[in-house]
């Protein structure tokens, strides 16, 4: 057993009240009682009218819109395994008001990957991995020609390295280990995949649907998905604002992370171009609004080589994606 687990044993044998006024008042604890009175269920939700359209959308748009909807929904079973690590450093570091939102966190990812198989399996009459997997775009062929950027899969390999590192902190039981993987993955999962890379994403479903004139069970999930990101977002940017305060020198470790996966973001990557009437340049500004929100709830500077690569239109570097 490790120093800390240990002592965190201890602490939890003599210490078995973790309620306080000021907990109770603070940022974690408010987004918990927000996340339960927020609390949806995706089967209540009416697909009556998706099952009608879908039946007059044509074939080469449904693929379309599918080579979306399955990404995410691969994505939130993702993300949502890989939550784990997250509370064992909430339960290491003695923060109850981390755990108790993290218990809503954990609960709302495995949710929104309901809802797509609610969705798929209803609407697309696809369910099982074999029928999804046609659909989905596999990123390592997406490339850079000019060599400028390594695109990376930072849903399906980036957040799951990031938690074994976190996860191996917590073991090794150092508390300044646990705090700095904690805002590496932290960075990684709120700050960079759903603060910035999914946020316009997402925009381009609703924008799809509205596009279209139809689907609107798609589009009311996915404003609520949006709504349950922004307390997922918010939670752990304002964690890593803490962090830096406690340790300014930290705030290097937010850039390197949005550095390992700048090709992510830089270019309009392959689910931004499967709906041709979209206006894709909205989704490259709006990913600037966020990462400069981002940066402002982390309190770190943003990074202006990044706004001006993102804003490039000469970055486009989408070639031959595939699925399945």
């Amino acid at each position: 057993m490790t120093e800390l687990t240990a002592a965190a044993q201890e602490a939890n044998g003599h210490q078995k009240f973790h309620f306080t006024r000021e907990m109770m008042r603070g940022n974690a604890y408010r987004k918990y009682e927000k996340a339960i009175n927020a609390i949806w269920n995706p089967r209540d939700l009416d697909y009556s009218q998706d099952i009608e359209d879908w039946a007059r959308i044509p074939e080469d748009r449904r693929e379309a819109l599918l080579g979306l909807t399955v990404r995410f929904f691969a994505g939130e079973q993702a993300v949502a395994e890989n939550l784990v690590p997250m509370i064992e450093a909430a339960w290491a570091l003695s923060r109850f008001d981390w755990l108790m939102y993290l218990s809503t966190f954990v609960m709302e990812e495995c949710k929104h990957a309901e809802f797509f198989a609610v969705w798929h399996e209803r609407v697309a009459g696809i369910l099982e991995p074999d029928e999804l997997a046609p659909y989905f775009l596999e990123r390592e062929k997406t490339v850079d020609p000019t060599g400028r950027f390594e695109l990376k899969e930072v849903v399906h390999e980036g957040i799951p390295r990031y938690a074994g590192e976190l996860t191996a902190a917590v073991h090794g039981g150092d508390r300044e280990e646990i705090e700095r993987a904690f805002l590496r993955f932290a960075t990684l999962y709120n700050g960079h995949v759903e603060g910035v890379l999914t946020m316009p994403s997402y925009e381009i479903v609703v924008d799809t649907c509205a596009a279209w004139n139809a689907l609107p069970a798609l589009s009311a999930g996915y404003h609520r998905i949006l709504s349950d990101e922004g307390r997922h977002i918010t939670f752990g940017t304002s964690a890593v604002r803490e962090l830096i305060a406690a340790h300014p020198d930290w705030e290097q470790l937010v850039h390197d992370v949005f550095d390992e996966f700048r090709g992510t973001i830089v270019g309009l990557v392959e689910y931004q171009k499967a709906v041709p009437e979209l206006d894709l340049q909205k989704y490259q500004v709006g990913k600037v609004r966020h990462y400069r929100n981002r940066c402002r709830e982390m309190g770190v500077t943003p990074d202006e080589t990044l706004v001006d690569q993102i804003l490039d239109p000469s970055i486009d570097f989408v070639v031959g994606v595939t699925a399945g």
